[in-house]
């Protein structure tokens, strides 16, 4: 769904838009008051994808994702508000422009990274070891990606972050940009802000993946969802594998600088849903034969669901990946 009958069609379901960034739309999860346990979405962790050339998708870090039409229909049981119609017919009328939100144009020059300072306040991933285990994660892959624990910690605003993994998001400079919370205890994320530490400052950058500062531009690069799928493949020995750490458009920035990298080919190995293929065709927007590695095959939804190499394997195996003569491998040699 196109941009502006995407937001007019949200303003009539009463979702208000909070920014536009990289090809979707930024929202409080609208299903949060059944889907989370906290009931609420204190820090917006959803949003619906413009598409220009068909439907449009939802996607939340709590309920994963969701097709236009699941959203219309909950809307229409929940609140009696029924647009099938007028989405089905492309004829959502229109509503006054909202303005509380805004688009980020501005190409930055610099990019504020997370201050040392920030990261010394959590403990060493080890103390969450066993929990890593039952993720199928090894200790020292997570030590490597940099991963942190925090046991509790109370944000300038005074909520409560307990028992959590935080995820930084590097950069191929080493420096972190971003900061992602993963409870232990439930399927409920954080993010990181200035604010939360009271800081006046914004750090970030919109062109980022989960593990860059890992990658080896010369072999095969596999773009996957989250980081916990990156750490999986990386436990089974896959390496080589960087994480959009959210959804990602044929306008995204993260695809347009990974394409001026010239990696010498790219494998997807999104969720397997609706979404991750709305990913894979943003993906073969910008690269040529792209190859796409299918977790079906193994009854897995994602790779961080992935039992065993020999399940890994079996995916790289039944795929009969092919890459340029230069750089042609077995699937046994990307393990």
């Amino acid at each position: 769904m196109k941009k502006g009958k995407l937001i007019n069609l949200l303003n009539r379901l009463g979702i208000q838009p909070i920014d536009i960034n990289d090809g979707w739309i930024r929202v409080s999860c609208p299903l949060a008051e059944t889907s989370h346990a906290s009931k609420s979405d204190r820090n917006p962790s959803a949003g619906f994808l413009i598409n220009d050339k068909g439907p449009s998708v939802f996607h939340c870090f709590v309920c994963g994702n969701r097709s236009m039409e699941s959203i219309l229909n909950t809307y229409k049981w929940k609140k009696g508000i029924d647009l099938f119609q007028g989405y089905f017919s492309d004829e959502v009328a229109e509503q006054e422009q909202i303005t509380s939100y805004k688009e980020k144009f501005t190409e930055k020059s610099y990019y504020e990274h997370v201050p040392q300072e920030v990261l010394k306040m959590f403990k060493p991933i080890e103390c969450a070891d066993s929990y890593l285990k039952k993720r199928g994660i090894d200790l020292e892959v997570a030590k490597r990606y940099g991963l942190l624990y925090c046991d509790k910690f109370v944000t300038a605003q005074g909520t409560s972050w307990e028992n959590a993994i935080l995820t930084p998001i590097k950069d191929r400079d080493g420096k972190t940009y971003w900061l992602h919370f993963r409870s232990t205890e439930g399927k409920r994320f954080w993010h990181g802000k200035p604010k939360h530490f009271n800081l006046d400052t914004e750090w970030g950058r919109d062109d980022s993946f989960f593990g860059l500062d890992q990658l080896d531009l010369t072999k095969p690069v596999v773009l996957v969802e989250g980081a916990f799928d990156c750490l999986r493949l990386a436990t089974l020995g896959m390496t080589n594998v960087i994480a959009t750490h959210g959804g990602i458009s044929p306008k995204s920035k993260k695809l347009f600088r990974l394409k001026s990298m010239n990696p010498v080919s790219v494998v997807c190995g999104f969720d397997a849903d609706d979404a991750g293929k709305e990913f894979t065709q943003a993906v073969k927007h910008h690269f040529d034969d792209v190859v796409v590695l299918n977790w079906k095959l193994v009854s897995c939804k994602d790779a961080g669901e992935l039992k065993s190499k020999e399940d890994l394997q079996i995916v790289l195996t039944q795929r009969n990946l092919k890459f340029q003569d230069k750089y042609r491998l077995k699937a046994h040699e990307l393990v």
